[in-house]
């Protein structure tokens, strides 16, 4: 990998240490590019003339191709969404749900997680158990949890497959073997991985799957995708409904749902521009090699972890074991406040880096794209922080 060649398809790169991908990555200007060149074009020659809207359709097409192939799916089990937030409230919201059905999560959760799963709980009475997990928690103690919690009213089991808060990595195959066993449900939050580690939902043969483009693809805000294993599609309701939630009729007054397609999903009008970056951004990543970039995450990741750990007064909340870790690092400073300590970073060592709030701590993100003297510049001012 050419990082100095990268770096400088960055410009952010050159003005900052940006530590920050898992909130939202820097864009390349070949994805940048890519959105100023579509919305130029539909300036200049229409949004709806003829050419520009085939056009449009056709990068909705090749970036839910590219999303396929980022994480071995069809085309046809793929979702274009605005975010994972979005895919991820498609599916628990579309389920079927009863009163006294249970859904299993953990402590460690985004709020995008754990809100729509206390939703079902205020509109169906669906009962949410919410697991602890420790920060850097071994993969068996978790699957002996998990294993535990379940009943015979178990129907889904919903977390993030790289958790925001700390970076563990969660044994999601494993995982889906226990559900799998039951009869339950497994849908996963991908908001950390896609573009970060390599993503393979035959593999893991999870039921649910949502991505965004901004974090680690490098990507446009306003687009993200989701994958819906084929024959579960049927079980989702579309909650939010347009033209292609129905099949056409001779009757214009009558119509009959759309229930195995996952284009009932589709509303109407979508940004062709930011679908574009998303797509640039794909191609991006790919071109320099997800198994690559997220060895590379965890070189540096490991470099900040043991450096941060050599220093009194800090504590590392993140996994040290390389295969529940990823590019995030987080970590605490005695008697410093996150937000403060995120500030005073910024302030007087230009470090874009983000606070967390539970468990609380200062969250560094270390993307292929970052140097091991960045790493260093990092540590020295988390030093002169203590």
């Amino acid at each position: 990998m050419d990082v100095t060649r990268l770096r400088e398809q960055i410009p952010v790169c050159q003005r900052m240490v940006y530590v920050n991908t898992g909130w939202s990555g820097p864009k390349p200007v070949p994805v940048t590019g890519a959105i100023k060149e579509r919305l130029d074009y539909e300036m200049e020659q229409g949004p709806t003339s003829p050419e520009v809207y085939e056009s449009g359709r056709e990068i909705q097409t090749r970036l839910r191709e590219a999303v396929a192939q980022l994480l071995n799916a069809s085309a046809e089990e793929i979702c274009l969404t605005e975010n994972t937030t979005e895919g991820l409230n498609i599916v628990i919201n579309g389920l079927p749900w009863h009163e006294g059905d249970e859904i299993i999560t953990c402590n460690l959760e985004h709020s995008s997680v754990l809100v729509p799963s206390y939703y079902q709980q205020r509109r169906h009475g669906v009962v949410v158990k919410v697991l602890s997990f420790a920060t850097d928690e071994p993969w068996d103690v978790i699957l002996g949890k998990i294993e535990a919690s379940f009943t015979e009213r178990t129907r889904l089991v919903f977390l993030s497959h790289i958790e925001y808060s700390c970076g563990l990595r969660m044994p999601v195959k494993e995982i889906r073997r226990l559900t799998r066993d039951q009869d339950v449900l497994l849908l996963l939050d991908g908001a950390q991985t896609a573009g970060h580690i390599p993503i393979d939902v035959k593999d893991i043969d999870c039921d649910f799957y949502a991505i965004p483009g901004q974090k680690w693809l490098l990507g446009s805000e306003g687009a993200g995708a989701l994958y819906i294993r084929k024959e579960l599609i049927p079980q989702v309701e579309p909650m939010k409904v347009a033209g292609r939630a129905a099949l056409p009729l001779n009757d214009p007054y009558h119509f009959e749902a759309n229930t195995s397609s996952i284009e009932k999903f589709h509303l109407t009008s979508a940004s062709a521009a930011l679908r574009a970056g998303m797509l640039e951004a794909t191609r991006f990543i790919q071109e320099i090699g997800v198994e690559e970039i997220e060895g590379r995450n965890l070189d540096l990741a490991a470099s900040l972890k043991y450096a941060l750990q050599e220093i009194p007064g800090i504590k590392v909340l993140s996994p040290l074991e390389r295969r529940s870790s990823c590019g995030l690092v987080s970590f605490a400073i005695d008697g410093v406040d996150p937000r403060a300590a995120v500030s005073h970073l910024w302030d007087r060592a230009r470090i874009v880096c983000r606070s967390v709030g539970y468990p609380s701590g200062i969250r560094v993100s270390l993307h292929f794209f970052n140097t091991e003297e960045e790493v260093n510049r990092v540590v020295e001012a988390v030093r002169g922080l203590v």
